[in-house]
Order: structure tokens, then sequence, then C-alpha cells
């Protein structure tokens, strides 16, 4: 448990070091577990109007909360984004557990988990393509500057 409370407690001064902000990289994830609830509410008697929104609304939310739990849990050190791709991949199973066994008008859809999954990899490239742009940035902004180039004089 005191490994739990010291990842906890060094996450917003990774944050700072990383060049963020902690309350938007909250918000974000907040945002996106917020709809995540989605999955879990019944439809309307109409279901989705477009053919396939269903998919794409799948791959969004798993890329957007896999990216947002990234950036909060590991802004610096990769550890915990290997726990957040395992959790977003039991999420996308049991979402299609619950729909097909307790929420009435919902249904469990295989090709749902495979949107998930795609998402889940989407989000994961997002995480590690910020990561190395802001990796990129901090060494610039380390690297001493190149003395000026000397002129001789005629």
């Amino acid at each position: 448990m005191d490994a739990v409370a010291e990842f906890l407690r060094r996450i917003p001064a990774e944050i700072v070091r990383a060049g963020g902000s902690l309350p938007w990289r909250a918000g974000l994830l907040g945002l996106a577990l917020l709809v995540n609830v989605g999955f879990y509410l019944p439809l309307s008697p109409g279901g989705l109007a477009l053919p396939g929104l269903d998919k794409a609304v799948h791959l969004l939310v798993f890329a957007l909360t896999v990216f947002a739990a990234g950036r909060l849990l590991a802004p610096l050190r990769r550890f915990p984004i290997g726990w957040i791709v395992l959790v977003a991949l039991v999420h996308a199973v049991v979402i299609e557990l619950v729909q097909l066994l307790a929420i009435p008008g919902r249904s469990g859809d295989a090709l749902d988990v495979l949107f998930d999954v795609v998402g889940i990899a989407l989000g994961l490239a997002a995480w590690a393509g910020e990561r190395m742009l802001r990796r990129a940035a901090m060494e610039r902004e380390v690297e001493p500057a190149a003395p000026p180039l000397e002129q001789t004089h005629r």
C-alpha cells in the first residue's frame, strides 16, 4: 500500500516536470470516464440512427480514455501504462457482457470489443507520441545554445 501512496504522491511533480497541468489532465480523464458511463445506459427505442456510429463511439471513447489515463498516471514513467491497457481490455469485455445480460434494449457484440481494442491501441500510440514530442522539446530546451559564429573583420 505504501508503494501506491508513493506513486500517487509522485504524480503531480512528474506532470509538472513533463510540462503539463494536473487539473487539465485530471479533467480530461474525468471527462473520458464520464463518457464511458454511456456504455451502461439503455438505448432509446430508435437506437443509433447512423450505421457504424456505435463502432466509432467505441473506438473514440477507448482511445480518449487510454490517452487521458496515460497522461495523468504515466507522464514520465512507463510503469502504469501496461495496467491502464489491461484495465481497458477487461473493461471492453465487461461492457459487452453487461449489455448482453443486464441492460434492456442492448446486446453484446464481439465487433464492439474489436473496435475497443483498436481504440486502446490508438490511445496508446497517442500517449507514446505525445511523450516523445515532449521529451524532444525538453531536450531542446536543456541543450546549451551554440556559441555565436566568430566573424572576421577585414
